[in-house]
């Protein structure tokens, strides 16, 4: 299964039996015109009623209707201390540290570096692979597809918590789980992804 958020509204590509009989729902084979055959069907989704597409061959399928978009990887992750876990506020929404992967970087070493940048934390290390996200944006008049790794980490030191204010980052803070509900009610549809990932451990 793919699930790909399209202006922070869900699309999830899958086979016909992952889904019940009153989803909303279009087949793989009837998208010729891609992304444009699924505009108006965007008017109605939301986090909790995604659009559904049924595929006999998902990784063809999603290969096939983005294929006119570019794919740019980046990493990062939920680090976790005794404080809480670390969340920053960029361009006014909440977020979960993160970047675009450097030309021979690997996902976890993107991750670590990245995380290092945009909160000023030193010693920081992976635990976990939580999970993997995709959502579409318009750069330079040019369709992307972010394909972002996430991951859970631990934290032990007393680093001072700096914002990396040029990336739009405003804030870099704790937070403790019983905050998550406040997290989501500003944030972007992928983040809700990760953040089920994390609330499950």
């Amino acid at each position: 299964m793919y699930k790909v958020f399209i202006d922070n509204k869900p699309l999830v590509i899958g086979n016909n039996s992952m889904f019940s009989t009153k989803s909303q729902r279009i087949y793989a084979h009837e998208l010729i015109d891609f992304p444009n055959d699924i505009e108006a069907e965007l008017n109605n989704i939301t986090i909790d009623n995604p659009l559904l597409i049924c595929s006999q061959d998902l990784d063809r399928d999603f290969k096939r209707l983005f294929e006119g978009y570019d794919l740019i990887e980046a990493a990062g992750g939920i680090v976790e201390s005794k404080e809480g876990f670390l969340i920053i506020e960029r361009n006014g929404f909440w977020d979960i540290p993160k970047g675009k992967m450097e030309k021979e970087e690997t996902p976890e070493e993107s991750a670590l570096r990245e995380i290092e940048e945009e909160c000023g934390i030193y010693g920081h290390v992976i635990d976990q692979l939580l999970t993997i996200t995709y959502h579409t944006y318009l750069f330079k008049g040019r369709l992307v597809l972010k394909k972002t790794y996430w991951y859970k980490l631990n934290y032990s030191g007393n680093d001072i918590l700096t914002p990396q204010l040029d990336e739009g980052i405003t804030k870099a803070q704790w937070f403790t789980k019983n905050r998550i509900p406040e997290i989501r009610l500003n944030t972007y549809g992928s983040i809700h992804e990760v953040l089920d990932a994390y609330e499950s451990l």
